[in-house]
């Protein structure tokens, strides 16, 4: 399996595909891959949506 990693906000965060159960609230991303759950917060609700819809494509 593939491990993807995105530097967004200042932050390298490592993701193992697949993505499922992606949800935001405010400036904080919850998501669930192969590694289990994780959640990452960033500076602006802009941002945490460019990270979500990024996650989106690791659904595959």
């Amino acid at each position: 399996m593939n491990i993807e990693e995105v530097e967004i906000d200042g932050q390298l965060i490592t993701v193992k595909p697949p993505v499922s159960g992606i949800s935001i609230n405010e400036t904080t991303v919850t998501y669930q891959d192969a590694t289990g759950s994780s959640s990452a917060n960033f500076s602006s609700e802009k941002i945490a949506k460019q990270f979500a819809s990024w996650l989106s494509a690791q659904k595959i």
